[in-house]
């Protein structure tokens, strides 16, 4: 049976409760024990059909999860909003977001917990560049003093990380206009004139350079020093983590053997397929993306340089730590 077969598509079903995720009752959510008489357990993780959560995709095509007594179904959604969401509603169990994006939820009042990792950063693979249009004049960072430049949402981790490049090179990020626009639209805007550099993933930064578009500079080296990350976590509610410990560990185990394999080379071609499957790309478009990496454990070090980089812009409370934010293991029994 085919990924799709077993992917249950519920494409913005969530997103009436929306706007009432600052209170679990106002969707009527709450965690349930997952585990059913026969040690199986059942989840249903809400993701997106990009690479940046394909390890669901991956975890259910090759049986991963199934192997861990993990029986799953997929929620795949529009966008950020729908993810949380569809935790907050009960609707998924986990999902995959960005650490800024559980952080600055969690600074609201939102029960999240990060469990898994996702996407680690590294310097050879940052997973996000600076880009500008073919004929572009900027070729420097402190060029774009007095420039427009677009990233997927305020207050992301693109949008913070571009802030700190531009203040490490010197430039003023009160003189660049940042705008709010979608991956999907970033090289359309770039190559209108209508912005003049953007932040881009795979695989739209590849569309760009098909069409002369040029990398300036990768924004995420500024987060960390350079040393990796995590950009991407699976999360939940506290409820569901206290209630479930034996779903955390087995989601935990089975997305670090995802990630394993993953980011083994000579599962580049299968993982390819499986993406092009998800997200009803052109293969031919996947074939020349780049493959993120994946994490394969996530703690407090992975995610703090994140959350410094939200409290230096003022963005998340300073008392707020990642080792407050992340589901802790079981103790040994």
């Amino acid at each position: 049976m085919t990924a799709s077969h077993r992917m249950r598509r519920l494409v913005a079903t969530v997103a009436a409760c929306t706007a009432a995720a600052l209170t679990l009752a106002a969707c009527g959510g709450g965690a349930q024990t997952v585990t059913g008489e026969d040690g199986r357990i059942t989840l249903t993780l809400a993701t997106v059909a990009t690479d940046s959560c394909a390890q669901s995709f991956i975890g259910v095509d090759q049986g991963i999860f199934a192997a861990h007594g993990i029986d799953v179904t997929l929620d795949v959604v529009a966008g950020v909003p729908e993810l949380a969401a569809a935790v907050t509603s009960g609707q998924a169990d986990l999902a995959c977001s960005a650490p800024t994006a559980v952080a600055g939820g969690i600074s609201q009042g939102l029960p999240f917990t990060m469990i898994a990792p996702g996407i680690e950063y590294r310097a050879d693979n940052p997973g996000s560049f600076l880009m500008t249009p073919a004929g572009s004049p900027i070729t420097e960072v402190p060029q774009l003093a007095g420039t427009t430049l677009a990233v997927n949402a305020l207050n992301t981790l693109p949008h913070l990380s571009t802030m700190a490049m531009l203040e490490a090179a010197g430039v003023d990020r009160g003189a660049v206009t940042f705008v709010n626009l979608a991956f999907p639209n970033i090289g359309q805007a770039l190559e209108t004139g209508q912005v003049q550099s953007g932040v881009l993933q795979p695989p739209y930064m590849e569309d760009l350079e098909a069409n002369g578009g040029r990398r300036l500079a990768s924004p995420y080296d500024f987060v960390n020093e350079g040393k990796p990350f995590v950009y991407t976590v699976w999360f939940g509610t506290q409820q569901f983590a206290a209630q479930n410990p034996e779903a955390v560990t087995a989601i935990r185990e089975a997305m670090a053997e995802v990630s394993t394999w993953s980011n083994d080379p000579a599962n580049a071609d299968a993982r390819r397929a499986v993406l092009a499957e998800a997200t009803g790309q052109d293969p031919a478009v996947v074939a020349r993306s780049a493959l993120s990496y994946y994490g394969t454990e996530l703690t407090p070090e992975s995610i703090q340089s994140q959350l410094d980089l939200q409290r230096r812009f003022g963005t998340i409370p300073a008392d707020l730590n990642a080792a407050d934010l992340i589901t802790p293991a079981p103790a040994a029994s």
